[in-house]
């Protein structure tokens, strides 16, 4: 009886083997149908198996959505409070640096002012403290010609030389007095000036906030809103996965959407912070606009250029399997590791 067996059981384990067989080829034939979503056939991973959407390729080109701004947006705002007297400008106005664009009421400024003028034109105390001093110095001098006679008392010479130096200190006096009431007038002047509001910078008035008539508080200082156009920043968030590939000073490539033109801008400043909720930076390029045809709040799309492909982030292919590398141990250690 055992003897009989013996072919039975070599059967069925043959069997068992060729089952076994059979799997591990199915089993194979799954895999290599499946590697091109996740490995290559040259037995490294695929791209589009990194995950991460942070990692791009070196030849990928990249546009940024933004919007230009100027680079001075200004609110013109009176120094003092008062009645606004006159506004001399609207909207749309191109105004030079200097010019008055409002004035306050000024009156009694003025009129403080044409007071100082003529208190500063007064010569009287000046030319008789001048007169005094000639008179006492020509005394002084007669009285020693006398004391070399032997004619004049010492007492009177002494007295001549004391009045003689009171007769300077007056005139010192009326003379610090002028120079007071100049600088008196220097500031009724400045006063005056306060109430004129002038332009800081050559610009364009974008909106008038109050007219004349109106009064002007210390909560609510800003009569016009001037802005410089003639240097627009174009205004981009970047994520912050690509900031790498935008350094200060790179030139890049803005295309402008209402005027369809793409000019060459300047990266001025990175800023330093990430946005916590979208995760981005913010990066502003300087662009040209000295012929103003460009508008601020334009939307614009910027491509960064004159950047080496290795500055882009990538993910180096990972061998593994049998594939031929110049790292035969790492290679190993990955065919163990997936074993």
């Amino acid at each position: 009886m055992i003897t009989s067996l013996e072919p039975t059981k070599k059967s069925t384990c043959d069997r068992r083997f060729g089952r076994r067989m059979l799997r591990c080829v199915l089993l194979g034939a799954l895999v290599t149908q499946s590697g091109p979503s996740g490995f290559a056939q040259d037995g490294t991973i695929n791209p589009t198996s990194q995950g991460s959407q942070s990692y791009r390729s070196p030849s990928l080109s990249l546009d940024y959505e933004g919007f230009t701004e100027p680079r001075y947006d200004i609110l013109l705002a009176a120094t003092e409070i008062g009645r606004l007297d006159s506004v001399d400008v609207e909207v749309g106005d191109v105004i030079e640096e200097g010019q008055v664009v409002a004035k306050l009421e000024d009156g009694l400024q003025a009129e403080a002012v044409a007071t100082a003028d003529w208190r500063s034109k007064m010569r009287g105390e000046t030319d008789a403290a001048e007169a005094d001093v000639k008179l006492k110095e020509l005394r002084l001098q007669q009285l020693r010609s006398l004391e070399e006679q032997s004619m004049a008392r010492p007492d009177e010479l002494k007295r001549a030389m004391a009045d003689w130096e009171i007769a300077k200190a007056r005139q010192l006096a009326a003379q610090e007095q002028d120079q007071l009431r100049q600088l008196e007038l220097r500031r009724y002047q400045l006063q005056l000036e306060r109430r004129k509001i002038k332009a800081p910078m050559r610009g364009v008035v974008a909106e008038v906030f109050h007219a004349p008539g109106e009064y002007i508080t210390p909560a609510d200082p800003a009569v016009i809103r001037l802005v410089v156009n003639e240097q627009l920043y174009g205004v981009f968030n970047i994520p912050v996965e690509e900031i790498s590939m935008i350094r200060q000073g790179d030139i890049v490539s803005v295309h402008v959407m209402s005027v369809s033109t793409s000019i060459n801008a300047t990266v001025e400043s990175i800023a330093p912070d990430i946005d916590g909720e979208s995760g981005t930076i913010e990066v502003r390029v300087l662009i040209d606009n000295r012929d103003g045809k460009l508008r601020s709040g334009d939307r614009c799309q910027m491509k960064p250029m004159r950047r080496s492909a290795g500055s882009f982030p990538t993910r180096l292919p990972i061998a593994f399997g049998r594939s031929q590398s110049k790292t035969p141990n790492a290679a190993r250690q990955g065919e163990n590791r997936i074993r």
